[in-house]
């Protein structure tokens, strides 16, 4: 998997060179994943981290978990709303260079590899929109991760199969990954694994098939998981808190939120209900 080195003065001016935009867009054509080294604020990152972890332990208290990759949603509100990460602008760069004008942030969410759970079942999150093309078409829908505690194989890095996002044997009638089609990719394509720290973010083509790992470790893994869309694709929108439509509004990547009166009971597992079309 390739991580892209992005440089202080391209962070601290939110414009990314032209040759690390290209690398970036190459390695998702190619791969359908890049990372991006160091491209967010440590301390915004544990600070929303911290808080998440917090919410992990009363949702195991007081609801219990149904699966370990049961979201626990960020708070979206203040003063846990960080511009460096939902709207990177490294990766608004690129989700806008690929799919244009009219990218639509679609969720603000997280995925958590408890402590103890199995492996995740191998999947695709999402589809190829078009049967027996010639070519593969661009993503459709890319989904930025940022870990919020550094991620290695002990606490359940994600685990990728490079190159998935070209077969189109994934199709909306069938989306089954069977474990022949695993060994297929593995011989010519091993799988990798997806480590990360505090301050890196990875974009994925949402085809690309992957795997949540077992976290062996006593802390839980929490990860946030935002959908960039092109603004033709169905949308599912999110809760935030009434008071953050300021934050919430970017010159270019729109959102999908639905406002909700506070105190917004955000915890709930799911998204809010999909906006009509």
């Amino acid at each position: 998997m390739r991580t892209l080195k992005v440089s202080c003065d391209e962070v601290k001016s939110g414009h990314m060179h032209a040759d690390n935009i290209q690398a970036s867009i190459k390695a998702l054509k190619e791969d359908g994943v890049v990372l991006l080294s160091g491209v967010i604020d440590v301390d915004h990152i544990d600070r929303l981290s911290q808080k998440m972890l917090e919410d992990v332990d009363s949702v195991e208290q007081t609801n219990g978990i149904s699966n370990n990759w049961q979201g626990v949603r960020p708070p979206p509100f203040h003063p846990y709303l960080f511009s460096d990460i939902v709207f990177n602008e490294m990766a608004i760069t690129i989700t806008h260079q690929i799919m244009g004008d009219g990218v639509i942030l679609d969720s603000y969410g997280a995925n958590t590899a408890f402590s103890g759970h199995e492996q995740q079942g191998v999947h695709a999150d999402t589809h190829q929109l078009w049967p027996n093309l010639d070519y593969i078409p661009p993503p459709h829908c890319i989904v930025v991760n940022v870990p919020l505690v550094d991620v290695d194989q002990s606490n359940g890095a994600t685990k990728v199969w490079l190159g998935t996002h070209q077969d189109t044997r994934i199709q909306p009638n069938n989306r089954h990954i069977t474990e022949e089609m695993i060994a297929e990719w593995d011989a010519k394509r091993p799988a990798e694994y997806v480590f990360s720290q505090r301050g890196d973010l990875i974009l994925r083509d949402m085809r690309v098939w992957h795997c949540g790992m077992p976290n062996h470790t006593d802390t839980p893994r929490p990860m946030l998981a935002m959908i960039h869309r092109c603004e033709w694709e169905s949308q599912w929108g999110f809760e935030a808190q009434k008071g953050t439509e300021a934050f919430f509004h970017h010159p270019i990547l729109r959102t999908s939120a639905v406002y909700t009166d506070a105190p917004i009971d955000y915890l709930r597992q799911g998204h809010s209900k999909p906006l009509a079309n």
